[in-house]
């Protein structure tokens, strides 16, 4: 699961799972640290205590037993004397443990009877509210009575867990509650200290894929700020790097496209037709040369103007352009439209060049909409396909997996490096496989239009 999470929420789930481990250790070592015996130990006085205390009463005389009853009686206890005999419990004491504190005190005050008695009719307290049997059974009271030799009872009625509290909660509520806090304040602090490295993903992520130089306000700690006008600093050197490159490219191929229309002029006055003909080919092959390599030069950098494309509607019609020249193609989309933002020239541009590579070395190919989530285009021909140690390799500008340079044969080495520096502009993942009808498959997964 944090393999999803980015630095930020990375961090904010180590704090919140260091604050849940905290609280099971804490609740878990209230429930085991003390035994059931320990806590309805606290919440009955020991029997010896109540037969000293009817002992004492029972040899007292009227007129100081009011005042032994303040002596024994406490926040946890209170002592009563009564001349009727109580109402007894509609239903016993169910739980062994208070059964069992029930046969103590009837074999040590033997024999005076013991009657267990029901709790007071009270609704408990919003701050008496607690989960857990623990809770419900150290808060709750408990009354039974204990008959005197002479007449008259002695009523018992104690209460669990009446010490000290904080706002009418117990203290490690509050010290629970308390860490809580502490832990939402780190969390929104880890928050506001990672806001510095979301800005500088976002622009990193924009400048890679169209060279769109925004800087970051540095922001955060001292290393933070240093990252960021490093970055800042990176960002600006690429950028005149590659506008310099293309500008330099540009200029070499207009003063290069000069010379060759000088020599296309020449080449018309050949007397031969068949010299001035291939000639005129390879002078055409060099103005294409030119043009692929000043688009690799420029590739993502170029800036990418979107707007919504219905790619079903651009593949249909190149698809149909190249069935109309007698290629053997086929369409598999679907009959919706199949939205994106992008530049409609790129895009053409990069389908265009993989349908001609896949019917230059195939006798048949097919483009279809793969479903998946998002927009995935496949083309699959059933050509002799490609290896798969050369699948990165054949992106690489002038890389061809034929060794001779005739274009008749390899092309230039530079169309599917245009194709993948379309792609990343447009933020799309680019895949070479092996495709079901025997020779490669290229995927292309778009992002949707938002």
């Amino acid at each position: 699961m944090l393999g999803r999470l980015g630095f930020a929420g990375r961090l904010m789930a180590i704090v919140l799972f260091a604050l849940i481990a905290l609280w099971v250790v804490g609740v878990g070592w209230l429930f085991l640290s003390e035994s059931r015996e320990e806590i309805l130990s606290r919440l009955f006085p020991v029997p010896e205590q109540v037969s000293a205390i009817v002992q004492l009463i029972e040899n007292a005389g009227p007129a100081e037993r009011p005042l032994i009853l303040k002596a024994v009686s406490s926040e946890r206890l209170h002592v009563t004397l009564t001349q009727e005999r109580p109402e007894a419990s509609a239903g016993t004491m169910r739980r062994p443990l208070a059964e069992r504190f029930f046969a103590l005190y009837l074999q040590s005050l033997q024999p005076r009877d013991v009657i267990a008695l029901s709790p007071r009719g009270r609704l408990p307290r919003w701050r008496d509210w607690h989960l857990g049997d623990y809770w419900r059974s150290i808060n709750r009271s408990e009354r039974f009575a204990v008959s005197l030799r002479d007449s008259g009872y002695v009523v018992f009625e104690t209460f669990g867990a009446t010490g000290p509290r904080l706002l009418g909660l117990p203290p490690g509520f509050g010290v629970g509650l308390l860490g809580a806090l502490i832990g939402m304040a780190a969390v929104i602090a880890i928050a506001r200290e990672a806001r510095p490295l979301r800005q500088l993903s976002r622009s990193l992520g924009q400048f890679s894929s169209d060279a769109t130089v925004a800087h970051v306000k540095p922001a955060g700690a001292p290393e933070i700020r240093n990252l960021i006008a490093a970055f800042n600093d990176m960002q600006t050197r690429i950028s005149e790097l590659v506008r310099g490159r293309t500008l330099l490219l540009g200029a070499v191929s207009h003063d290069l496209k000069t010379y060759i229309t000088r020599l296309r002029l020449r080449v018309e006055r050949l007397p031969e037709p068949e010299q001035r003909d291939k000639a005129a080919g390879d002078l055409d092959e060099m103005t294409r040369l030119l043009e692929d390599a000043l688009a690799v030069s420029r590739g993502g950098f170029a800036a990418i103007q979107r707007q919504p494309v219905d790619l079903r509607a651009m593949l249909t019609e190149i698809v149909e352009d190249r069935r109309q020249s007698g290629a053997r193609i086929k369409a598999e989309l679907s009959h919706a439209p199949l939205i994106i933002l992008g530049e409609p020239t790129a895009l053409r541009r990069l389908f265009i060049n993989l349908i001609e590579n896949a019917l230059r070395f195939a006798t048949r190919c097919t483009v279809r909409l793969l479903p998946e989530n998002g927009v995935v285009i496949a083309i699959d021909d059933d050509g002799p396909g490609i290896p798969p140690d050369a699948r990165n390799a054949v992106f690489e500008p002038f890389f061809r997996l034929e060794n001779s340079r005739s274009r008749s044969t390899g092309g230039s080495g530079l169309g599917l490096a245009i194709v993948k520096q379309i792609a990343d502009a447009h933020g799309a993942r680019l895949d070479l496989s092996t495709s079901p009808e025997g020779g490669l498959r290229v995927r292309i997964a778009f992002p949707q239009a938002s």
